[in-house]
């Protein structure tokens, strides 16, 4: 998978780039694996210098859920290279194998122990050998992959959205939801058949990725349908990706199990500013209408709807391709 196709994301509960940095220490690195609240199997790399958890976007890992405080827990070493738990103050609890720790006091944690943070979010501390880590890494793969075109699946998208905003929001930035159709795709399958059809499929997943940014979240979002969020500053910005998108498809001839194509698709888009948070459901919607009204003004062209918006009652606006 490149990089692009890597979004740095676990299931609900995102890491920062600290908690992705490779250990400095001879021993194996630490993870909390998700067991509730969250996608099982989800892999939360603790940083070396330490990881603090919690509802706030600026943890190093965020843990999004209503019972979880903004700053809720800690997880370190301590001069002997032990792993120490401290609740910092929570109003839901922090919880080791069950019994409730008491507020800013460290408790030793062991391999295989299991953590409760508030009500929902249920972990296990393990600190596995490298076999035991790629077997556990590719077993999460599947459950958040599609296995046809190697994009995260429309359950992970929905999951992560949440946490993407947010954190575009610490950095002063805003949420576009980018919806896209290829055209006419069950010409493509009645004619040329399914191995041509999920040939093209994977094209087109490949130059979304190529187009995207390591921040973006891609995914499948069902049959020939995919989704992007992409945190950016302003709506042009959106349509300036988007446009990237369509023209790279339309201008690439794809050569599908033999027969060459040139395919094209239909883009919709969608906005949400910086402190004026939209549900996915909504924004998704929003992209969706956008989608819609480009495949009827004829496809292979961008609409960007503004419902999202400050200003609903405008028409979308339309910006058509070559």
């Amino acid at each position: 998978m490149d990089e692009n196709g890597a979004t740095h994301l676990c299931d609900l509960l995102t890491l920062s780039s600290q908690a992705l940095a490779p250990s400095s220490s001879s021993q194996y690195p630490t993870y909390l694996i998700v067991l509730g609240g969250g996608i099982p199997g989800a892999m939360l790399r603790l940083s070396p210098g330490g990881s603090r958890l919690g509802r706030s976007a600026d943890n190093t890992i965020q843990l999004p859920d209503a019972s979880i405080s903004r700053y809720h827990a800690f997880l370190g070493e301590d001069d002997e290279g032990q792993v120490r738990l401290t609740d910092l103050g929570s109003t839901n609890g922090t919880f080791l194998n069950g019994r409730r720790l008491p507020e800013n006091t460290p408790v030793r944690v062991a391999d295989g122990d299991r953590l409760q943070f508030g009500a929902n979010v249920v972990v296990k501390f393990i600190r596995p050998d490298p076999c035991e880590e790629q077997f556990q890494r590719e077993m999460f793969e599947r459950t958040v992959r599609d296995p046809l075109t190697g994009l995260y699946n429309r359950a992970f998208f929905l999951a992560q959205f949440g946490p993407l905003a947010d954190r575009g929001a610490l950095r002063g930035l805003g949420t576009a939801v980018l919806m896209l159709d290829i055209d006419h795709f069950k010409r493509i399958n009645d004619t040329h058949g399914h191995e041509v059809g999920d040939a093209v499929l994977r094209e087109v997943a490949g130059v979304i990725r190529q187009a995207t940014r390591a921040d973006d979240l891609v995914a499948r979002y069902g049959g020939e349908e995919f989704v992007v969020a992409l945190p950016v500053a302003a709506p042009d910005q959106a349509t300036e990706r988007a446009e990237r998108v369509r023209s790279t498809l339309a201008s690439r001839r794809i050569l599908a199990e033999g027969v060459p194509l040139r395919v094209t698709a239909s883009l919709g888009l969608s906005f949400t500013p910086p402190g004026r948070p939209r549900s996915v459901a909504s924004l998704i919607a929003t992209a969706d209408k956008g989608l819609y009204q480009a495949k009827n003004a004829g496809r292979d062209r961008t609409v960007f709807s503004h419902d999202a918006v400050s200003r609903p009652s405008e028409s979308a606006s339309t910006i058509v391709g070559g």
